[in-house]
């Protein structure tokens, strides 16, 4: 899905990267958490979690899931930003020395708070939306369901080390429970919407069109595929007689398929089409032209002549959708309406004033503190000689941004 994630129980681990150690104990110290009943962002902002951050169509998202977006987002671009930094040369202006982001900066001409506050309107509306659009269409929760949640919630419980360190991750989240599972649960809503998707049968059901398309190719390459630079003419006509040659072969083929599908697995030098042998490819999909142009002229059982490209030659064949294929076409026009619906609720949306307020950059700075202030750690520890060695973290309790 395009704007559409993942539950909660696969994000958990991800959010407070570099704001300290999830396995520690925190009372070692005698510092502890926060007191019982208190949540990290009413600390921070005055606010009371339960208060209405956004409400569409009815359906409220709590201050508290809110701003667990926002942290999430904040936490999220700053890695990426570190990430690209590193590997890409990209982006080093909107980071300080220590790694954290300079969140007065702009990225790509949009100014990087507003990139954090989209994300997390994003991501928190999404779920509000996907429990709108499922009882819209009456689909609940079954038994299995809230078994199933009940059994990822005791294995994340106990991969956390148990109920308390669950707890302590809660409060590190300044989320409640309730808020935890109304999130996992929409893993389960998305599914039952997926199997309504695949059902001809369903009203969201869209049936593929002749721009759905299955297309296997053989290509011969007149690039050096590690380089990228153009062959010799020499290399680029012993190519065009190799495709030649493998045309005349499948145009006679009695089994044209299982022909075509030995031929490219002995020639082809495409290493993406081995996974699938060949593409889903829709007019939307991000193919030279030339390859879409012969694709969605053929039909399904069709045969192409040499098509040339930027690429090298191609050899296409299109091929009957599988149901795997199927499934997926139907998981895309679900991402679809969902983000179509997304959308439409912004132009409704009510948002609580409160949220104008928050200053992004002291708001991240003020919980990545709070949070760490929840992972006390010593300054140095003895080594095995005796004497006395780095803790491995710049002080703060905080393992280095971007790490």
């Amino acid at each position: 899905m395009k704007k559409f994630i993942c539950g909660l129980l696969a994000l958990i681990l991800v959010l407070c990267a570099g704001c300290g150690d999830a396995n520690k104990d925190p009372d070692q110290t005698g510092q502890g958490t926060a007191a019982a009943g208190s949540n990290i962002y009413t600390d921070l902002l005055g606010v009371d979690p339960n208060e209405t951050a956004l409400e569409t169509d009815g359906n409220t998202i709590p201050m508290e899931l809110y701003l667990y977006w926002l942290t999430y987002s904040c936490s999220g671009t700053e890695y990426q930003l570190n990430m690209f930094k590193t590997y890409y040369g990209m982006y080093g202006d909107l980071l300080n020395e220590d790694g954290t982001a300079k969140w007065d900066g702009e990225l790509e001409g949009q100014p990087l708070t507003e990139v954090v506050l989209e994300q997390a309107e994003n991501n928190a509306l999404s779920y509000a939306i996907m429990e709108n659009v499922a009882k819209a269409h009456n689909i609940t929760l079954t038994d299995e369901d809230k078994a199933n949640l009940a059994e990822d919630k005791a294995a994340y419980i106990e991969q956390l080390g148990g109920q308390e360190a669950y707890e302590d991750s809660l409060k590190e989240m300044g989320i409640s429970e309730e808020s935890f599972d109304r999130v996992s649960a929409s893993t389960y809503l998305f599914q039952h919407l997926q199997e309504l998707a695949e059902d001809p049968s369903g009203d969201i059901y869209k049936a593929p069109t002749e721009d759905d398309a299955y297309v296997d190719h053989i290509l011969l390459a007149t690039k050096n595929t590690e380089t990228n630079e153009p062959l010799s003419e020499e290399e680029i006509a012993a190519k065009k007689t190799k495709a030649d040659e493998l045309l005349a072969q499948l145009q006679g083929a009695e089994n044209l398929e299982e022909l075509f599908n030995q031929l490219a697995d002995e020639n082809g030098e495409d290493p993406g089409r081995a996974t699938d042998k060949g593409y889903l490819i829709t007019p939307e999909t991000s193919f030279v032209q030339e390859f879409l142009d012969a694709a969605f002229a053929l039909k399904p059982g069709e045969l192409s002549g040499i098509v040339e490209s930027d690429y090298g030659y191609h050899i296409l064949l299109r091929k009957e959708l599988t149901e795997t294929q199927l499934s997926t076409l139907a998981s895309q026009n679900l991402s679809n309406y969902l983000d179509e619906q997304l959308e439409t609720a912004k132009t409704s949306l009510v948002r609580s004033e409160k949220l104008a307020d928050i200053n992004v950059g002291e708001f991240f700075t003020s919980y990545r503190e709070a949070v760490a202030a929840m992972h006390p750690v010593e300054d140095s520890t003895e080594d095995e000689n005796g004497g006395e060695g780095d803790s491995g973290t710049d002080g703060s309790g905080a393992a280095p941004a971007g790490e």
